[in-house]
């Protein structure tokens, strides 16, 4: 029954594994492991598992990450801490961003700013007081220097750390797409001023030289 969803948005164990491009027996392995979380739809006096869309981006994630090579126990690890900080919800790690350094899976909740950047793999440690206590401020200040930039902020937990007007979600490449298309920025976003709209094109010319 499952099989013939195909294309609708759920789909069987082994569709799923196809779609995803890995092997069928990596699939089962996974599921086995606690890294997959199927549904049950009945089919006769039996139930079979069923898959979904983010589901099979899950396994696209999960494949990336053995490339990096995290082992499957440490990649159950990250989804649930994941799940965890969200309240439990399975389809928390779509919010996040994800990444590996050093062997460890590292992931940035936007509805969890106190906590980012988390070594998820390890559990819900911190990863800037963990692994890197200066290296956000440091970044922060090679990218956006504050006495060239005093209206620019960057945040990972804000718009995933695009650089944005501070106090703002209104972006640097927002702003300037504004006045590409012949608009007044501070009417299409009227928290922001003429002279933070004049610091985001110094900012689009800094970073073209750098």
């Amino acid at each position: 029954m499952a099989e013939r969803q195909f294309g609708v948005g759920l789909y069987s164990p082994k569709v799923a594994a196809r779609v995803a491009r890995i092997s069928y027996q990596h699939f089962q392995a996974w599921a086995k492991a606690g890294l997959l979380h199927a549904a049950k739809i009945p089919v006769g006096r039996k139930s079979e598992s069923i898959y979904t869309y983010h589901d099979l981006l899950l396994i696209r994630l999960i494949a990336r990450l053995k490339a990096q090579d995290i082992r499957p126990k440490n990649i159950k690890t990250a989804l649930d801490t994941i799940s965890l900080m969200s309240g439990g919800d399975h389809d928390a790690w779509l919010r996040a961003t994800i990444y590996v350094t050093d062997g460890v899976v590292v992931a940035i909740l936007p509805e969890k700013p106190e906590w980012n950047p988390i070594a998820v793999s390890r559990g819900p440690q911190k990863m800037a007081v963990v692994f890197f206590p200066e290296l956000i401020a440091e970044l922060k200040e090679e990218l956006v220097p504050r006495a060239k930039f005093p209206y620019i902020d960057l945040n990972p937990a804000v718009l995933g750390g695009a650089p944005v007007i501070k106090g703002t979600r209104v972006s640097v490449k927002a702003v300037l797409s504004v006045l590409e298309a012949g608009e007044d920025p501070t009417k299409a976003y009227p928290d922001i001023t003429w002279d933070e709209v004049g610091n985001a094109q110094e900012y689009d010319r800094f970073l073209q030289v750098a």
